[in-house]
C-alpha cells in the first residue's frame, strides 16, 4: 500500500446540548506493540478505550510514533500514512496530547506557569484488509462524552458554564443580552465572567479555579471550602437595562451549590413584569430623593448617598430626571413633560425640550432582528430620548444580501416636541418608561462659564451665585391635558466654575519660572465659588533630601478665602519647585460629584 489516509473529528462535550471542537490538539498515530488480541482492541468501544496515559508511558511510546497532525479549529485532522512513515497497513494506535484545552484562559497563579500538558488513549485501528489495495482512506468521528471530558478539562484548570436565555413561559431565545457569572463566596462575590447571546439565546462562559478561589490577598491565599463555585447570574440587556438580577442566596440552592467544571443551566427573563405602582411619579434627581434628600428652603441636598453628595451640594451639568410613566392612561396612549420655572424670575414654565435635553437611555424594548446572518430573532433594542435626531418605528433593517449579519441594532430614538411632551413607546418593556425620563442640562439655563477674578491675592469683587429652579414633571393621555403632576419645589443650580488664582510676588515685576528664587517667595493666593467643599496650596520638588515646608493655607469654608504668605527659601536646596492650588466645589449631578480642579506655578532656587 503507496498510503493511507485517516481523516476524523474529534468533539467534546459540555454537556448534553453544548459541544465545543478540540481545536489546536496533536492527534498522534503509534505503531502497536506487539499485542496478541489486536481485533479485540480495535474492537472495543471507544469510551471503554478512553484513558489519560502518564508520562512514563508517553516516553515508552515515542520510538513507536508514525505520524502526527494539528486539528483545525472545527477539530478535523488528517493523518497521512505512507513509505516515509514506514506504514505498512498494520494496525495501529490513536492518541491525543493537549497542550492546552479549547478556550482556556491563562492562568492567574502562579503567573505564567501553566498547567502541564496532557495525553490520553483514544483508540485501535486495524485497517480492513489493507493489501487489497493500493491507497485507502478510513475515517473516525467522535465526541468525548462530558462525564469524562469535563475532568479531563479540569486537569488544566479550565471550568465552564454553558447556558441559553429565553422569554419566561413563551421560550423565545433573546439575543444579544449580556450573561454575567458570580460565586457567592463566603470572603466577596467572585465575578467569573460574562457572555452576550448568540441568535439561539446561548452563551458560554469560560473561567479558571483562580476566579472563584482568589481572596483580596490572592495569590498568597486561596481559600473555596466546598470544590466548586455557588453561582447566580445578572443579565443585562441593551443599554444596561437588567432584565435578571439574582440575589446572592439563590446560589446557595441545591441546583447552584458546589457545581462541577462543566456547569449548564437555562435561564429566563420576563419582559412583563410590572413595575410596583401605575400612577405616573417624578421621585429622584440622580440618586437623590426630590422630597427626601433634598432641602425644600435652600435646594441642596441634605447628606450623602450611595458615596456621592453630601450636606449641603448644589446640582450641576446633565442631571437625569427619575420616575415613571405608565404606557397608557385613562385608556389613552400616555405621555409625560418636564418643565423647569426660574425663582428668580416666577410666573413661566418652560418646557425642557430641543438642547436642554442630553441623550439619555430610557427604556428598552424586543424587536426581530438578524444580529448574526441566520434570521432574525427577538433582541433587546435600546430606547433613546434626544434633543434631536429621531429615528423612524419599526426600525428599517438594513439592505444587506441574505445571510449577511446585521450587527447590534441602532437605538430607537425619539424626542420631545416643541412643549416639551414625550410619548412613552407602547412597545417597552416593564409597563413603561421606569427610570431615568430626562436627562436635564442645566449648561443651557446657567452656562459653565468661568467665573471672573480680580488677581491673585485679591478678594473677588462680583461674586458668582446659582440660581434656584422648580422643576415641575406632568403626565397626560395623548388627547388630554395633564391627569398628573408633581415636582420639585427648590433644585439649587450653580455651573459657575471656580475663581482659583495663584501667583508668586516675585513674577508680579516681570519675573518667570527661570528667574532664580534666592531667599524668600511670597504666595498669593484667591479661592471663591459659592460652594467651595475643599481647597488647599502644596508644594512638591525632586530635591533630594525634600526641605521642610511649611504649613501652608487650605480651608473648607463656602466662598473660599483670599490672601498671601511669605516663605523663607534661603535654606533649600537648588532645584526646581512646584506650588499647586486645588480646589473642590460642592456640586454633584446626582451621580458624580464635582473631581476638582488646579493650577500650578514652578520657579527655580
Amino acid at each position: 500500500m503507496s498510503k493511507y489516509a485517516f481523516h476524523g473529528r474529534l468533539d467534546g462535550m459540555i454537556c448534553d446540548d453544548c459541544p465545543e471542537p478540540l481545536s489546536n490538539v496533536q492527534v498522534r498515530a503509534y505503531r502497536l506493540r506487539n499485542d496478541p488480541d489486536i481485533a479485540a482492541l480495535a474492537a472495543a468501544p471507544i469510551k471503554e478505550s478512553l484513558r489519560i496515559l502518564d508520562d512514563d508511558e508517553v516516553q515508552a511510546k515515542a520510538p513507536l510514533l508514525l505520524v502526527e497532525a494539528t486539528t483545525d479549529a472545527d477539530g478535523n485532522f488528517i493523518l497521512d500514512l505512507d513509505r516515509a512513515s514506514n506504514y505498512g497497513g498494520e494496525a495501529f494506535e490513536i492518541d491525543v496530547y493537549c497542550g492546552n484545552v479549547p478556550r482556556q484562559k491563562p492562568p492567574r497563579v502562579p503567573p505564567g506557569v501553566p498547567p502541564r500538558p496532557r495525553q490520553f488513549h483514544l483508540a485501535t485501528i486495524n485497517p480492513a484488509e489493507p493489501q487489497a489495495i493500493r491507497t485507502a482512506m478510513q475515517r473516525l468521528d467522535y465526541v468525548i462524552p462530558y462525564r469524562w471530558w469535563c475532568p479531563f478539562r479540569a486537569l488544566f484548570g479550565a471550568w465552564t458554564i454553558c447556558g441559553t436565555v429565553r422569554i419566561c413561559d413563551e421560550k423565545s431565545p433573546v439575543a444579544g443580552v449580556k450573561v454575567a457569572a458570580f460565586d457567592a463566596d463566603w470572603w466577596q462575590p467572585d465575578a467569573l465572567g460574562d457572555a452576550i447571546t448568540d441568535a439561539a439565546g446561548r452563551f458560554r462562559i469560560d473561567y479558571t479555579v483562580d476566579d472563584f478561589r482568589k481572596t483580596p490577598f490572592s495569590p498568597l491565599i486561596n481559600i473555596e471550602w466546598a470544590g466548586g463555585p455557588d453561582i447566580y447570574f445578572r443579565i443585562e440587556g441593551s443599554g444596561g437595562t437588567v432584565l435578571l438580577d439574582e440575589p446572592s442566596s439563590r446560589a446557595r440552592q441545591p441546583d447552584r451549590e458546589n457545581v462541577g467544571p462543566c456547569f449548564c443551566v437555562s435561564l429566563c427573563v420576563d419582559v412583563t413584569q410590572q413595575p410596583p405602582f401605575d400612577t405616573p411619579w417624578f421621585t429622584h434627581v440622580g440618586d437623590f430623593h426630590i422630597y427626601g434628600d433634598v432641602v425644600a428652603a435652600t435646594g441642596l441636598t441634605n447628606s450623602a448617598v450611595l458615596g456621592h453628595g453630601g450636606p449641603g451640594y448644589g446640582f450641576f451639568g446633565a442631571t437625569k430626571l427619575i420616575g415613571f410613566c405608565p404606557k397608557q392612561i385613562g385608556g389613552q396612549p400616555a405621555r409625560y413633560r418636564f418643565r423647569y420655572e426660574d425663582l428668580a424670575a416666577p410666573g413661566t414654565l418652560e418646557p425642557i425640550t430641543g438642547a436642554l435635553v442630553h441623550p439619555v437611555n430610557v427604556g428598552s424594548r424586543l424587536i426581530l432582528w438578524d444580529i448574526f446572518g441566520t434570521g432574525p430573532v427577538y433582541t433587546f433594542q435600546t430606547i433613546r430620548l434626544q434633543g434631536a435626531g429621531a429615528t423612524v418605528d419599526p426600525t428599517p433593517p438594513p439592505a444587506l444580501p441574505p445571510g449577511t449579519p446585521w450587527g447590534a441594532p441602532p437605538a430607537h430614538v425619539i424626542v420631545p416636541d416643541t412643549d416639551g411632551w414625550i410619548a412613552v413607546d407602547p412597545n417597552g418593556l416593564d409597563g413603561g418608561f421606569y427610570g431615568p425620563l430626562v436627562r436635564f442640562d442645566t449648561t443651557q439655563v446657567q452656562a459653565a462659564a468661568q467665573a471672573p477674578g480680580d488677581g491673585a491675592g485679591n478678594a473677588v469683587s462680583s461674586p458668582r451665585h446659582g440660581i434656584d429652579l422648580r422643576i415641575v414633571f406632568e403626565a397626560a393621555p395623548a388627547t388630554g391635558p395633564a391627569a398628573f403632576s408633581n415636582s420639585l419645589d427648590r433644585m439649587h443650580v450653580n455651573n459657575w466654575l471656580d475663581v482659583m488664582q495663584l501667583d508668586l510676588l516675585e513674577f508680579s515685576g516681570g519675573g518667570t519660572p527661570c528667574s532664580k528664587i534666592t531667599n524668600a517667595i511670597t504666595l498669593l493666593y484667591t479661592v471663591d465659588h459659592e460652594l467651595t467643599a475643599a481647597w488647599s496650596i502644596g508644594i512638591s520638588t525632586a530635591a533630594t533630601p525634600a526641605p521642610a515646608f511649611p504649613v501652608l493655607p487650605s480651608g473648607t469654608a463656602p466662598r473660599g478665602a483670599f490672601g498671601s504668605q511669605a516663605i523663607n527659601v534661603s535654606t533649600w536646596p537648588s532645584c526646581a519647585y512646584v506650588v499647586s492650588l486645588g480646589v473642590r466645589r460642592r456640586l454633584t449631578d446626582g451621580e458624580n460629584d464635582d473631581s476638582g480642579h488646579s493650577t500650578q506655578k514652578v520657579f527655580c532656587k
